[in-house]
């Protein structure tokens, strides 16, 4: 908040020092580069010596929406408006911002009868925030079917992520790039469909170059910090973390980042203390939830954690995470048949992972549940279902480009087995280089080596990631004219050789 207000003061001061001329070109400067911050202290140091300039007014009105302000940018649109009903971009700008305002039925009556692709995507939104769905998809096609602009399209392709329909998807965000490839939305939902297809690296790429391009783009930075998260790049998150903050400082997705980072690093009562004063504001299934209550669980709070979730596992009781700890927090309290009751959908579960099962055995016992034994036993032999299931994802997911759901089914593969089958390893090797964990990569290179040094694929694997990292190219080379001569007909070792080759 400081840094932002000290920001706000310079930037005015320096507007003031202008004339008014001045101001104006240097706010139409910083509006093109898509600093709307800026653009907005000066327009708003010009149009304090030129009130009726509208051109201005409605220029700081679209900053003042580029900048999720509602309540700002409807002040300068009423101006604007008068007393006329409005109607083309002033409708539609002033519907804009009631929806900022959480207000869709004034949203509605802004638009009136336009045939825009522009109104129905805001009507499309304007459903959405009203909880119709069919409503809302029944005006992104009307926004389609009118000829569609950047915005509807990459809307209606995140419309389609949240109902899963991932080819519907891609192809509304191939059309948003091909209308608008630099526009903000289309980047976006770009950078979101990286993520929901496991690919971090590609999807952290995106987001910095949003964040490049559009420098007052809160989304930006928070995309950019939560795949930073997933990639435990804690320190580098917290640094974005703390750019978006001078912008927001209590934006919820930015509580959830910080707990999250907190979590990771096992600062429980740091999580407490970021989470504690808005507690009271979470939704019964936010996950902030789950974290919140796991810190309260690790600082001896357990009756507050059991509170934390037990509404939440009520309504999603396959919510592994959330099921785990309320069970641990219950036994704790002394109510092991609760724990047990709370596991057991989870144990009972032909796909279930050895630990839920040791997990349920342990609250078996304690409740003098003779199901205690089985679970044990079947934690000492996990089931074949769950270890088929996990190889079957894995090998999907890698053919898939989804690192990130390749490293959490091998993960799980590892966890489950002893942990050096030389396939899953190099695999997973292969998976954490895509990512950009140079180091885990080469972690998993060298376990695989160890396990089977003489196969081709673990050498190029191997060879690969140490040319690629840095780490050893000299030895890199090596691994990989011995993999090229195992196995000479392999296009992809040798493809890999000549270009360490050339780069030597």
């Amino acid at each position: 908040m400081k840094r932002t207000l000290i920001l706000s003061l310079l930037l005015a001061a320096a507007a003031c020092a202008e004339s008014p001329a001045e101001n104006l070109a240097k706010a139409k400067a910083e509006f093109a580069k898509h600093d709307y911050a800026a653009a907005r202290v000066y327009l708003a140091s010009y149009l304090g010596a030129n009130p009726a300039d509208r051109d201005a007014r409605l220029l700081q009105a679209k900053a003042l929406l580029a900048l999720g302000d509602g309540d700002g940018a409807e002040a300068e649109l009423a101006r604007l408006r008068g007393s006329a009903p409005p109607a083309g971009e002033l409708a539609e700008l002033s519907a804009e911002a009631a929806l900022l305002r959480s207000a869709p039925d004034v949203a509605l009556q802004f638009l009136g009868t336009q045939t825009t692709p522009e109104s129905f995507r805001l009507r499309a939104m304007a459903a959405m925030q009203k909880q119709d769905i069919p409503g809302a998809q029944k005006q992104f096609e009307a926004a389609v079917s009118a000829g569609g602009n950047g915005r509807s399209f990459a809307d209606y392709a995140r419309f389609h992520l949240m109902t899963g329909a991932i080819a519907e998807a891609q192809n509304m965000a191939a059309r948003a790039a091909k209308v608008d490839p630099d526009g903000i939305d289309t980047l976006l939902v770009q950078g979101q469909l990286a993520v929901r297809g496991g690919d971090l690296a590609v999807a952290l790429k995106i987001y910095e170059h949003v964040a490049k391009l559009y420098p007052s783009s809160l989304a930006a930075l928070t995309g950019q910090a939560a795949v930073l998260g997933d990639l435990g790049r804690l320190d580098e998150m917290d640094t974005v973390i703390s750019r978006a903050a001078a912008m927001a400082p209590k934006h919820p997705t930015l509580v959830y980042l910080r707990a999250k980072g907190a979590a990771a690093r096992g600062q429980w009562a740091k999580v407490r203390d970021v989470v504690q004063p808005v507690a009271d504001q979470l939704g019964q299934l936010d996950p902030l939830r789950v974290i919140y209550a796991d810190a309260l669980l690790h600082l001896d709070l357990t009756e507050q954690a059991i509170a934390q979730l037990q509404p939440l596992v009520k309504a999603m009781p396959q919510g592994r995470d959330a099921a785990r700890i309320l069970a641990q927090a219950l036994l704790k309290s002394g109510d092991a048949r609760a724990a047990l009751a709370v596991i057991r959908p989870i144990a009972d579960s032909p796909a279930a992972r050895a630990d839920d099962l040791t997990l349920a055995a342990t609250m078996a016992k304690a409740a003098g549940d003779p199901v205690a034994a089985q679970y044990a036993a079947r934690a000492k032999q996990p089931a074949v279902q769950a270890a088929g299931r996990d190889l079957v994802d894995a090998d999907a997911a890698m053919r898939a480009g989804n690192w990130a759901g390749a490293v959490q089914a091998y993960d799980r593969l590892l966890t489950s087995t002893d942990g050096t089958n030389p396939v899953v390893l190099n695999n997973l090797a292969y998976a954490q280089f895509m990512l950009g964990n140079g180091d885990k990569a080469n972690q998993f290179a060298d376990r695989a080596l160890k396990a089977a040094p003489n196969h081709p694929s673990v050498l190029d694997t191997a060879g690969w990631v140490r040319f690629k990292t840095g780490k050893d190219k000299a030895g890199g080379l090596g691994l990989l004219r011995r993999a090229a001569a195992l196995a000479p007909n392999n296009t992809t070792i040798r493809a890999h050789l000549a270009e360490a080759e050339r780069a030597r």
